[in-house]
This record gives C-alpha cells, structure tokens and sequence, in this order.
C-alpha cells in the first residue's frame, strides 16, 4: 500500500479542498460590523435559494 503523506492530517486536507475553513478566518467574523454580516448573509441566502431553484428545475427536467 502505498503512503500518501497528506492524508495523515485530515484537517488539513480539507482546508486545502476549502470544505474546513482556516481558524482565524472565523475569528474575523466578530470584528466584522454588524450590517456588513447581515450583507453577506444575505447574499449567501439568495444564492442558496438560487441553487435551490436550479436543482428543482434540474430534476424536474430529468423526471418529466
């Protein structure tokens, strides 16, 4: 079998992928104003929304 070195730390593999974000990323959230959160939550909401319809339609199309 062979040893793959990245693989030992897996946290560190998906910080890579981006799937696990880095600690002092979420550190900076608190010392972000207020509003400018509540900016960004919003635009992540509309695209989730978004991607929510998109997949609708998708499956819609693949069943009918």
């Amino acid at each position: 079998m062979t040893h793959v070195p990245w693989f030992t730390k897996p946290e560190k593999v998906l910080q890579v992928v981006n799937l696990s974000p880095n600690e002092s990323w979420i550190e900076k959230l608190t010392e972000i104003h207020p509003m400018r959160q509540i900016f960004w939550a919003a635009v992540i909401q509309v695209a989730v929304f978004g991607f929510m319809l998109l997949s609708f339609w998708a499956i819609n199309g693949v069943v009918n």
